[in-house]
């Protein structure tokens, strides 16, 4: 798993920002353990409410692992 933050302000926002991803991304991977994902989330989604975040992330993932041949 990676994370990109481009724009985000400096290092303290990028590193809150790839923590908020990790948490959010962490519960949606039980379903795809063996999913690598590169994560690009542009800073001023950084600040977004977590619930919307978990969500985003969601949408991504169920539209993206089914074409996944694992």
């Amino acid at each position: 798993m990676a994370f990109a933050v481009p724009g985000a302000g400096g290092a303290i926002r990028r590193n809150r920002a790839k923590r908020r991803l990790r948490a959010a991304i962490a519960p949606l991977l039980l379903e795809w353990p063996r999913l690598d994902l590169v994560v690009s989330l542009p800073g001023s989604a950084s600040e977004m409410p977590f619930t919307d975040l978990r969500a985003a992330l969601a949408t991504a993932i169920g539209t993206v692992a089914p074409r996944v041949h694992t």
